[in-house]
């Protein structure tokens, strides 16, 4: 009985002994070696960085596409110049463009919009084109919202618009039905509070303007001594004309390229908006500042580049008002 005992005892724990074996062969199997372990390592850091591209990809999709295109910037500069008639001194002008009504402005933004401009209470605005996106279909409603939007602008402020690129027919009858003064190649006097008025010349996008009406006289007034304004829709248009000597060029068109990104060009500039589409430039004297516009077109989106209002204050050289 005792032998037997002992045989069975044996068995088991030979068996037991094998079940170790087996647990620990398979624990060493498991097992990975450091090196092993570094492969795996690198081997997952590629994925990694791959979905956190993707990620970060679609979170500034995101952002562009809506937060990019709803902030509205206001960007404030001061204009200087000796020839500003005296009346003239710390006037504010507002100069907004590039609506593209339909795209990413409808009629609650353009509300907005209107009420940004009433807040500063400029005494000038000035509209340098592009009303409607050209892919949208101007309708009776759409006419009917702009009109009622723009009419909500200060009644008492001088208002100047021209025309753009994709401005049309439909255009003039909304800008005519909204107070403003629209300049089709031509040229007109502003006087404000004295006897010395300052010019405002509009140039049309969509025909070939006579430059030269720059140095013409208006109604028997000389205007070779008179601070000049001009207003163009596309701002590379400027070397046209820049020998006539305009005093502060206003312009659009080029919506800022959409998409700036960090040391590199903006990504999406139009024809005639390519050599300038920055926010200022000095060109042999002449102020020349070119707004972002409101709107977007051919994609709804914005990246460090938001919509904008441009408000300019006008300032007579302070040494020729104290002399």
């Amino acid at each position: 009985m005792s032998e037997d005992k002992d045989k069975r005892m044996s068995r088991y724990e030979k068996k037991d002994q094998d079940k170790i074996k087996e647990i620990e062969t398979t624990k060493k199997e498991e097992q990975e070696t450091p090196e092993e372990e570094h492969h795996k390592l690198l081997d997952s850091k590629p994925k990694k960085v791959f979905f956190a591209i993707i990620l970060f990809l679609i979170i500034i999709c995101i952002y562009a596409s809506t937060f990019g295109v709803s902030i509205i910037d206001v960007k404030e500069s001061k204009v200087e110049s000796n020839l500003l008639p005296d009346s003239f001194h710390g006037l504010k002008i507002v100069h907004f463009s590039d609506l593209h009504y339909g795209t990413s402005i409808n009629k609650k933004q353009l509300d907005r919009v209107i009420k940004k401009i009433n807040q500063i209470n400029p005494d000038i605005i000035f509209f340098t084109g592009d009303l409607v996106d050209k892919n949208i279909v101007i309708t009776d409603t759409i006419k009917q919202e702009i009109i009622t939007s723009l009419n909500q602008l200060n009644k008492d402020t001088y208002k100047y618009a021209i025309y753009g690129n994709e401005d049309d027919n439909t255009y003039k009858e909304i800008i005519e039905s909204t107070n403003f003064t629209l300049l089709d190649n031509e040229s007109t006097l502003l006087y404000y509070k004295d006897i010395t008025p300052i010019m405002i010349t509009g140039f049309n996008s969509n025909t070939k303007p006579d430059y030269t009406i720059l140095t013409n006289n208006i109604d028997d007034v000389d205007t070779s001594s008179l601070y000049k304004v001009v207003l163009i829709h596309e701002p590379d248009t400027i070397d046209n004309f820049t020998d006539y000597n305009p005093n502060l060029v206003l312009s659009g068109h080029s919506l800022g390229g959409l998409i700036n990104l960090p040391l590199i060009k903006s990504l999406f500039l139009p024809a005639n908006g390519k050599k300038y589409y920055k926010d200022y430039y000095n060109i042999n004297d002449i102020d020349f500042y070119i707004s972002n516009g409101l709107g977007t077109t051919g994609i709804k989106a914005r990246l460090n580049n938001h919509p904008s209002i441009n408000f300019y204050r006008l300032y007579k050289t302070e040494e020729v008002l104290n002399s």
